[in-house]
């Protein structure tokens, strides 16, 4: 199988690292910002080209024949992003999801905005089998976590597919002259946790 990495500095500068075929190393400039599985990442590039209709807004309605064709709801620019959860349609929502937000001031409403994106991406339990029998209770084939990191201020966030809550790991705080390597489970528990507001 193909390797994939992407590595991005503080600037948002970032590249792929690729190796394939027993060792072949590729390295692109990721010019969209986003990266998923197979098939390769120029490959991916390629791709793109084939929704160049694709705008973020609303489209304008026109006659055909003697029937008025409208948008049935905002966002009708968008109409035709793939939707499911294969590398390549996930590589097109990706791209044009980050590429057409706003820049946002602030480490809050970034990392909200970073994570309203990525929701787009979660993989529910269960859909990668044909036979609901077949799904290891171990390790399920789905997003069991997401992360969003602030390089600028060295924070890391993450979520989980047993906890929805955002946990933040400030980077800042941690002495890596002295801290040796470690491995902590991600949820102290496997049950998420909702809570109930109470009306009075």
């Amino acid at each position: 199988p193909t390797g994939h990495w992407r590595v991005t500095d503080a600037s948002g500068k970032s590249i792929v690292i690729e190796i394939i075929k027993n060792g072949e190393i590729h390295i692109y400039d990721n010019t969209v910002g986003v990266l998923t599985n197979s098939p390769g990442f120029d490959w991916h590039l390629t791709n793109l080209n084939n929704y160049v209709n694709l705008h973020t807004g609303g489209n304008k309605g026109f006659m055909l024949g003697d029937q008025k064709v409208f948008p049935a709801g905002a966002g009708s620019g968008f109409l035709g992003l793939p939707g499911d959860v294969t590398p390549p349609s996930r590589f097109i929502r990706a791209a044009f999801y980050a590429n057409n937000t706003p820049p946002l001031k602030g480490n809050t409403e970034g990392i909200n905005q970073a994570f309203h994106i990525l929701n787009n991406f979660d993989i529910p339990i269960g859909i990668s089998f044909n036979n609901k029998n077949d799904i290891p209770k171990d390790l399920p084939s789905a997003t069991q976590w997401t992360t969003a990191i602030n390089l600028n201020e060295h924070k890391f966030y993450y979520k989980t597919m047993n906890n929805q809550n955002i946990r933040m790991i400030d980077l800042n705080k941690i002495d890596f002259s002295k801290v040796k390597y470690q491995v902590m489970p991600l949820d102290k528990n496997n049950k998420q946790e909702i809570e109930e507001l109470i009306i009075k």
